[in-house]
């Protein structure tokens, strides 16, 4: 049996028969295997677009661009991000006036009601005496309690004749200021010797016991001729009102000592209370109308 040859190579009879309007599809296997756009090799792809569509005009910038983008939507979706929230609605304002209402509420106050003062009811009265009674109580307590000292003299530094005084008596007390129980005080003595030695012997109680204060130099008080020093003495918190502390001033020197005793009257300070004289035992006091 004899066969006829077309002039065709021997191979292309063993090859399927397509139909005439079916064309013949190359593929790469390196491009199909393709999972990404930025895998993509960018020559390769341009090569498979020409044997499979005849140009490369689908593989503008932009199909790239878009697929890329593609690609990060999807993983966001797979991270689980949430979409960012729907916008809500704006909240608006409205004034009074725009309604028609007014920006501001005005009461007029009559004379008639000026001279007629609010009421005010019997138990809210009664509360406030209760405990205006209970804290006037409280206060004079307190103020009995407190007690201050006052002296009875005159400051000695302020007289014509204290440096005399200093000069004569070689000491002299030379201010006592007072804050309540407490008692700060100056000493002037005259420069005989460098060796000095100034105390304050005083007592609360008519000298049943008496006590002893040390004094301190005050740095650049020195003229030339004297010399001040300071003391601070207390007197006990609970002495009795009407009680006195008395003082005199002791100098020594090597081989002497001088006093300073008021002319023998010694410096005196009385105790006193705050007394109620100031304090309003009405409940009245709180009102007051105009």
């Amino acid at each position: 049996m004899s066969t006829e040859n077309c002039g065709e190579p021997a191979v292309n009879h063993c090859k399927p028969k397509r139909k005439a309007d079916q064309k013949e599809v190359v593929a790469d296997k390196e491009v199909n295997d393709v999972t990404s756009f930025d895998e993509i090799d960018q020559e390769k792809a341009e090569e498979t677009a020409r044997k499979l569509f005849g140009d490369t005009s689908y593989l503008l910038p932009e199909h790239a661009e878009r697929g890329k983008t593609h690609q990060r939507s999807k993983s966001l979706r797979e991270a689980g991000e949430k979409p960012p929230p729907s916008p809500t609605r704006r909240k608006s304002v409205r004034f009074a006036d725009a309604l028609g209402l007014e920006l501001a509420d005005v009461k007029v106050i009559t004379n008639a009601e000026r001279e007629r003062p609010p009421e005010i009811p019997a138990q809210v009265l009664q509360g406030l005496r209760r405990s205006h009674e209970e804290l006037t109580e409280a206060t004079k307590q307190f103020i009995e309690k407190h007690r201050y000292l006052t002296p009875l003299f005159n400051q000695p530094g302020s007289a014509r004749e204290f440096l005399g005084k200093v000069f004569t008596q070689a000491v002299c007390l030379e201010t006592a200021v007072v804050s309540d129980m407490t008692i700060l005080g100056t000493i002037r003595v005259r420069n005989l010797h460098f060796e000095k030695k100034v105390g304050v012997r005083w007592t609360y109680n008519e000298w049943k016991l008496c006590f002893d204060t040390p004094t301190e130099y005050v740095h650049g008080s020195s003229d030339g001729t004297t010399d001040k020093f300071s003391f601070t003495i207390t007197a006990p918190n609970n002495m009795e009102v009407g009680g006195k502390v008395e003082l005199c001033v002791r100098f020594e020197i090597p081989g002497n000592t001088f006093w300073d005793n008021n002319q023998g009257q010694n410096y005196v300070f009385e105790c006193y209370s705050q007394g109620h004289s100031t304090l309003s035992t009405s409940p009245d006091s709180y009102w007051s109308f105009t």
